[in-house]
């Protein structure tokens, strides 16, 4: 029998891996139990004596213990490996079908999703029929009147960056329906074309787009009719610029995509209103455009009092809005009575402060198109001092929309023109 200090010593002893003692008919003595050979540190207070002076006998029992602790530790690794391989397929199979899933809702939704998760708001602003010669003078007039610095720069000049190229394909002289297609829709057409291509098929408008694609909130604002050459060109399509009856017809969402400009402030009343007003109305039929247009949800003005009335977060609710402030276009500011009609820096302000009140918790911006439209057509009717007076209030509107900007980092401000208009040039000096 083993001595009761080596018993003692092997239950006191932590031993993972060990052999169960068996009886031998041949021996009466009790097998010792054997522990794995790393663990027999563990029982450093067993005599060595006592070890290695056991019986002969008895080393079979310890053989089958070794071979007992081989197999015992070998199912162990099988069964580790095992649950390593499972593991591992398990891993791989889950990222396939994320994979797989991941690529699906970015093919249908996810580019989409993250192209609006970036906020941003984008202002066009187009100065018509403006070229440089006539920035010159209404530069010098400005600085001579009030006595400014030679080197006084005005709002447009603060931004200068470049040029455009708007070039019309059916002429050398480009009019305000082929150079607003050049900006609407990205494409050089015929004059007269309204946001078709030169094959007479509509083209798709960053209006459009803005408001389709992106989810965003858009507005046009003018002081032409507002169913004129450059914003009919972002809100509708027609093959001529006159055809300003079906024009309007599309600004109120009477085409397949629906309606698609949120916001409209301008002139032209009269493309809206029956033929049966005579007093008012410039349409070749009888239909009510007007009050189709508020049957469909929109909020219409057409007074100074109702525009003063606006609150910027309560007319956000109110959206669509079409504010036409007179018959046809709005007058040369040289002209305008201020009781009766907006400004275009007043009209901008306004638009700014509804759209951005209506995205306020949207993901979404805004895009919105202003145009200093009686620029032109003072320069087409030779009238200096009207195209003098235009500018400075496109300057005016200018300077609003960079406040903006200033306080909206988010928001991108650009101003071109479509062409220039009456060949007007700075003077030759004849004498020293």
């Amino acid at each position: 029998m083993p001595s009761s200090n080596y018993e003692k010593a092997m239950s006191q002893t932590k031993l993972p891996y060990t052999a169960v003692a068996r009886t031998s008919q041949e021996m009466s003595s009790q097998h010792v139990r054997f522990a794995h050979e790393q663990h027999l540190s563990e029982a450093a207070d067993i005599e060595e004596s006592e070890l290695f002076d056991m019986p002969a006998c008895r080393t079979d029992t310890m053989e089958g213990a070794d071979n007992d602790a081989l197999y015992y530790a070998v199912s162990l690794g099988a069964r580790r490996r095992t649950r390593k391989g499972r593991v591992f397929w398990a891993t791989v199979l889950s990222l396939v079908i994320v994979s797989v899933v991941g690529m699906v809702w970015l093919y249908f939704d996810g580019i989409s999703w993250m192209q609006r998760s970036k906020k941003r708001n984008v202002i066009l602003m187009i100065s018509d029929g403006f070229g440089p010669a006539s920035e010159t003078m209404a530069r010098n007039y400005v600085q001579q009147i009030n006595d400014l610095p030679i080197d006084f720069k005005s709002p447009l000049d603060e931004i200068l960056v470049g040029s455009s190229r708007t070039r019309s394909k059916s002429s050398l002289v480009t009019d305000s329906a082929a150079g607003a297609t050049a900006f609407s829709c990205l494409i050089k057409t015929y004059n007269g074309a309204i946001a078709v291509a030169e094959d007479k098929l509509p083209c798709g408008t960053v209006l459009e787009a803005a408001k389709l694609q992106r989810g965003m909130y858009t507005g046009l604002v003018a002081t032409s009719r507002i169913t004129h050459a450059t914003p009919a060109s972002f809100s509708s399509h027609v093959t001529h610029r006159d055809m300003e009856d079906l024009i309007a017809e599309y600004q109120i969402g009477n085409y397949s995509l629906g309606p698609v400009v949120d916001l409209m402030f301008g002139g032209g009343r009269c493309h809206f209103m029956p033929n049966t007003h005579a007093n008012v109305s410039c349409r070749m039929d009888a239909r009510d455009l007007w009050s189709e247009a508020q049957a469909s949800g929109f909020h219409t003005l057409s007074t100074r009092k109702q525009f003063d009335a606006l609150d910027a977060h309560g007319a956000a609710k109110s959206l669509p809005i079409l504010g036409a402030f007179a018959p046809s276009h709005m007058e040369y500011e040289i002209d305008r009575d201020a009781t009766t009609q907006p400004s275009l820096a007043e009209m901008s302000a306004k638009a700014l402060g509804i759209l951005d009140a209506a995205t306020k918790k949207k993901n979404a911006g805004f895009f919105l198109m202003i145009e200093g439209s009686r620029i032109d057509m003072a320069a087409h009717t030779n009238d200096p001092a009207a195209h003098l007076r235009d500018i400075i209030a496109y300057w005016d509107a200018i300077s609003v929309v960079r406040k903006f900007v200033d306080e909206h980092p988010d928001t991108v401000l650009i101003s071109v023109s479509d062409h220039e208009t009456g060949g007007f040039s700075t003077a030759k000096q004849l004498t020293p």
